[in-house]
């Protein structure tokens, strides 16, 4: 199971036979939820847009989500591609 971009490994779900998605108990979102807000990643997630310059698209990030992860203008990051439709961005260290 996958929270905020955390694995918090196999849980006990329910899944819905028409259209898979899952379902878990109360106790399990609040542990789930415990955890995020532990490591302050709670409340981060945000929607943006794709802007163009130049011949490049550019994707930005929203100032709470930079300050929470201290990413500053011109730091060096790795951008792939993890699945359909999802981008991962990591910081190079």
């Amino acid at each position: 199971m996958e929270f905020y971009g955390i694995d918090f490994g196999i849980k006990e779900a329910e899944i819905c036979t028409r259209c898979g998605a899952e379902y878990i108990s109360q106790g399990l979102m609040e542990e789930l939820e415990a955890e995020v807000k532990r490591r302050g990643l709670f409340g981060l997630e945000r929607r943006g847009h794709v802007a163009k310059s130049g011949n490049s698209l550019v994707i930005r990030i929203p100032k709470e989500i930079t300050e929470s992860l201290k990413i500053k203008r011109d730091m060096p990051i790795i951008i792939y591609p993890s699945e359909f439709r999802k981008l991962v961005i990591e910081v190079a260290e």
